[in-house]
């Protein structure tokens, strides 16, 4: 207590709180500020007017001063000198760093452990690595909802299709700027697979969904629309031709071959890489403010996801017609910008509230200008910090607003809350992700017209199940209720209430991981 005194009387006599030394970590640690006490035992060093760190000697590998370290005016008071010290505990293991800090895979990306106070100093990289069981971000899930749709699974709360999601920020020698790369890397499921099971002349296509299924007399007639504008009847009379036993194409194929096609639904199209670049401006009276942009990229492109206006727009899928759209018509981002701005408030800063405004200004989905905006603020504190074991709770409350012509709803779009538990530079975190608004999902431009079924009602808080869409029984109970004598309204209300499934509001995902600095 006397050496924390001691510092504390020496910082009110500093004339400038935010001089521009730093004292580095063994473990690559930078903290900033004024050094206001350095022996042999101990570095006291005031981050800011209301907090004064103690650092053990034993932990430090560089003390630099801006102007030089000072030459002492007196000499130690003999009872300072003969007391000894106690570390508070051993210094933490994991950079610190902002409380919006972390991986994309909750609103965006975020500033490292460099906030703008400090000086240019050497470059240091600081490196996450982080497994996932779902890539959820801003309540989009990204992985999970997608292989629920290969799998011919219903959506559910959580789905364990894990990830590797490594996060590299670079502390460049300019004061204030950082570089970070953030990337997801599906590890299982990554291959397409044939999920329809239908014969058929592309991947998603029109065709009989079993053996026999087509054929006059049977459970399931076919007969082309006209005009057949996917060419329907080509894998329907090639496969009545191989049940006559003559091998022959139909005739109007023009020589495509029809067949069993493996669908573009491999979890290797959700790998992907953000990177951002930001500046940390100098801490004010208002707070501490980083602005910044940031894109994203997939890997793994395909024009055959883009697709055109869904819902009302294609009269054959509301109808109910098997491939009248792709079976993944959803969203896949090509590339996607947006610009950031964080504001760190300056009031209540054991929860360090943080407001932060994404606006996008990339095109997806074919050009279609499917575009928002994103507000949050966020809010968490580390208990037990600097300690070996340290809990870190937060919770980011996002707020999606349309700036696009094809589907303009606003309102909260996530409520993400966190938990981490730190072990040294380990650290295991869980996710709950709640989507109060459901009517921002409850549309085929996030989900897709999955099986070349629309979803006709986007304000019932319901999707299309893709349990009901692909396999012989369903295509059997789906034909029935197309052939029925049913009017056009009932047939479409018995087939909702066979098809849809209710959105989830809740999502959970886990993570494990570990922290290096360079």
């Amino acid at each position: 207590m006397s050496a924390l005194l001691t510092g504390l009387v020496i910082l009110l006599c500093c004339e400038d709180i935010f001089a521009l030394d730093f004292v580095r970590l063994k473990n690559g640690q930078i903290i900033r500020g004024k050094i206001v006490l350095e022996d042999d035992e101990k570095v006291l060093i005031a981050e800011n007017e209301d907090f004064v760190r103690f650092l053990d000697k034993e932990f430090v590998a560089q003390v630099s001063y801006e102007k030089g370290k000072p030459t002492p005016t007196a000499p130690a008071q003999p009872a300072l000198a003969a007391e000894k010290k106690t570390p508070p505990g051993r210094v933490s293991d994991i950079p610190q760093s902002h409380v919006e800090t972390s991986p994309p895979n909750m609103y965006g990306p975020s500033g490292g452990a460099t906030n703008g106070n400090g000086a240019a100093a050497d470059t240091n990289i600081e490196v996450i690595h982080e497994v996932v069981t779902d890539f959820i971000w801003r309540g989009l899930s990204f992985s999970g909802e997608i292989a629920n749709r290969r799998d011919n699974e219903s959506y559910k709360a959580m789905t364990f299709v894990p990830s590797y999601q490594p996060t590299v920020t670079l502390n460049t020698p300019l004061k204030g700027l950082q570089v970070q790369f953030w990337g997801n890397f599906q590890l299982t499921e990554r291959n397409d697979r044939d999920n329809d099971g239908r014969f058929q002349q592309y991947p998603g296509g029109p065709g009989p969904a079993y053996p026999g299924q087509g054929a006059a007399g049977s459970l399931s007639p076919f007969s082309a629309p006209s005009p057949d504008t996917l060419n329907a009847a080509c894998p329907y009379d090639t496969q009545s031709n191989l049940i006559s036993g003559v091998h022959s194409l139909g005739s109007t194929c023009g020589g495509n071959t029809p067949g069993f096609k493996k669908e573009q639904n491999g979890m290797k199209r959700s790998d992907g890489l953000f990177y951002a670049f930001y500046y940390n401006f100098d801490k004010t009276s208002w707070g501490t403010f980083t602005a910044g942009i940031w894109f994203y990229n997939t890997f793994q492109k395909s024009t055959a996801y883009l697709s055109p206006a869904l819902g009302a727009f294609n009269s054959q899928a509301e109808q109910g017609i098997a491939g009248a759209n792709n079976p993944s018509t959803q969203i896949t981002r090509l590339a996607w910008q947006e610009y950031f701005f964080f504001w760190k408030l300056p009031f209540l800063q054991w929860a360090s509230p943080t407001i932060s405004f994404y606006t996008q200004f990339s095109q997806e989905n074919a050009g279609l200008m499917a575009g928002k905006n994103y507000l949050s603020l966020t809010v968490g504190h580390e208990f037990f910090q600097d300690k070996f074991f340290r809990i870190l709770p937060q919770i980011n409350v996002g707020y999606a607003m349309s700036n696009n012509i094809v589907d303009n709803r606003n309102g909260i779009q996530d409520v993400t809350s966190t938990i981490t538990f730190f072990f040294g530079k380990f650290f295991f975190k869980a996710a709950n992700i709640w989507r109060p608004n459901l009517y921002m999902y409850d549309t085929d431009n996030y989900y897709g017209a999955t099986g070349g079924y629309v979803n006709a009602n986007n304000r019932d808080n319901k999707i299309v199940d893709p349990s009901k869409v692909n396999g012989p029984v369903n295509q059997l109970v789906l034909d029935y209720i197309n052939g029925s004598s049913l009017s056009d309204q009932m047939k479409q209300a018995v087939r909702d209430s066979y098809l849809l499934q209710k959105i989830p509001a809740h999502l959970f995902w886990f993570s494990i991981g570990f922290s290096q600095s360079f």
